[in-house]
C-alpha cells in the first residue's frame, strides 16, 4: 500500500499535469491526459508487459554477459541528445527487442531471407542487428538517429561473434528514419515499437513510394511488447499496405508496389 507522503506527490504530480493540459486544449486535453493515465496504471496488457519486463531484463543482461555487447537496460532520449519534440517522437527511450518475440515474429516470414536486407527503424544500440544476423539475410542495417546509440551499436557489432552468426554484413547508420533512403532490393523492415504514430505513417508511406519506385518485395515487421493495437491504426490507414499476419504483440505486412 502506498504511503501518505506518495499519495501526496502523485495526485500533486496528477493535478499538475491536468492543471497544464487545461492551459494547453482545455476539457478535451484534459480528458486525453486522464484516459493515457488509466491506461498505463491499470491496462491489463500493461500490467502483464511490467510483470514480465524484470524477467526479460535479465535475459538482456545474460545476453550481454554472454557477447560481450551493450544492448541492456533503457537510455532515456534526452540524455543521449534527442531535444524537443524529437523525445516525444521516439517514445522518450530506448529498450532493447525482447528476443523471442523478434524470433516469433520473423518466423512469419516463409521466404528465402538470402534474397533479403533487413533494415531496423530506430535500432538504437543494435540488439535487433545482432539477433537478425543469426538470420542468411543478404545485409543487416540499422537506423538510428541518436549517435551515442549509434556508435554503441558499432561497437557492438564490431564485437559481436556467435557460432550461429549466418550474415557477415551488419553495418548502422546515424540516419532520420523519415529521410532515410532504404537500400536496393527485396527489404524486410523492422520496427520494434521506434515511433510515434505520425513518424511511423511517415516512414511507412516512404517505404510505399519505395516499391512504386521499384517494385520489389518488402516486408514490415512490427513488434510492440505491450500490445500491438498501440498503433495499429498506422497500419490500417495505408492502402499500400497488406497484412501477412497478426499477434498480439507482432504484425507483418507485405508493402504493395
Amino acid at each position: 500500500m502506498l504511503g501518505t507522503g506518495r499519495l501526496f506527490s502523485r495526485a500533486t504530480d496528477a493535478a499538475r499535469a491536468c492543471a497544464s493540459a487545461w492551459r494547453e486544449g482545455g476539457s478535451a486535453e484534459v480528458g486525453r491526459v486522464v484516459t493515457d493515465a488509466l491506461y498505463w496504471r491499470f491496462h491489463p496488457r500493461v500490467r502483464r508487459w511490467a510483470a514480465e519486463l524484470p524477467r526479460q531484463q535479465r535475459i538482456d543482461a545474460e545476453f550481454d554477459l554472454r557477447f560481450g555487447t551493450d544492448t541492456a537496460g533503457e537510455v532515456a532520449l534526452d540524455e543521449v541528445g534527442i531535444v524537443g519534440d524529437d523525445v516525444e517522437r521516439g517514445h522518450g527511450r530506448y529498450r532493447p527487442v525482447w528476443t523471442h518475440v523478434f524470433r516469433a515474429a520473423l518466423g512469419e516470414l516463409h521466404v528465402d531471407l538470402s534474397r533479403f536486407t533487413f533494415v531496423d527503424y530506430g535500432s538504437g544500440k543494435g540488439k535487433a542487428l545482432l539477433l537478425a544476423s543469426d538470420y542468411p539475410f543478404h545485409e543487416v542495417v540499422g537506423v538510428e538517429f541518436a549517435r551515442p546509440l549509434h556508435e554503441i551499436a558499432v561497437r557492438n557489432i564490431e564485437g559481436y561473434r556467435s557460432a550461429s552468426q549466418r550474415c557477415a554484413s551488419v553495418r548502422s547508420e546515424c540516419a532520420d528514419a523519415t529521410t532515410f533512403v532504404p537500400p536496393s532490393g527485396p527489404l524486410v523492415c523492422f520496427f520494434f515499437n521506434p515511433f510515434d504514430e505520425a513518424t511511423l505513417g511517415s516512414v511507412l508511406d516512404r517505404l510505399n513510394d519505395a516499391a512504386k519506385r521499384e517494385p520489389r518485395e518488402i516486408f514490415v515487421v512490427y513488434t510492440n511488447m505491450r500490445d500491438v493495437r498501440e498503433h495499429e491504426t498506422a497500419f490500417r490507414r495505408r492502402s499500400g499496405l497488406s497484412p501477412v499476419v497478426a499477434g498480439s504483440q507482432y504484425l507483418v505486412y507485405r508493402v504493395l508496389p
